[in-house]
């Protein structure tokens, strides 16, 4: 007699996983830009305990690329130099303030950008523009990483 195949609970469960995986799959990886427009916006980065030199490198007009490709760029408005800081610990009284560290800067640099703008990021080519986020900086003779402190639309 011929063995017949009945649908089980288990078939149901495994037809039901297959689709929510196939769900969160698109809607991690499915189009991101929808409702997407173009922007001008200016985003502040903090460059920390750079040596002196590195703002001389510095230009306003320069192009800076905010990515390990050369594709995610926009241009240098401004930038200030402030004397670098750091915790310090004082163990005679086991407490931390605020120091100068010698020799040191930090670089505020303000860069404007042509942004996707959708309600998740500002996306700059393949870059997400995030406050906090660590980005790459580089330009025409310097490369580093910087924190984004700061976006003004």
């Amino acid at each position: 007699m011929a063995n017949k195949k009945r649908w089980t609970v288990i078939d149901t469960l495994i037809v039901v996983v297959v689709i929510a995986v196939a769900a969160v799959a698109y809607m991690q990886f499915g189009k991101k830009n929808v409702n997407s427009e173009k922007a001008t916006v200016e985003a502040v980065m903090l460059i920390t305990g750079q040596e002196p030199e590195f703002a001389d490198a510095l230009t306003v007009g320069d192009s800076i690329t905010m990515s390990l490709t050369e594709k995610d760029s926009g241009v240098l408005k401004d930038f200030r130099v402030e004397p670098a800081k750091g915790m310090v610990y004082n163990s005679i009284d086991g407490t931390y303030k605020m120091e100068e560290i010698p020799n040191k800067i930090d670089v505020y640099a303000t860069i404007e950008l042509e942004c996707d703008v959708t309600d998740l990021a500002f996306t700059v080519g393949s870059t997400d523009i995030k406050v906090g986020t660590s980005t790459p900086f580089r330009g025409k003779g310097y490369a580093t990483y910087g924190y984004i402190v700061e976006i003004n639309e």
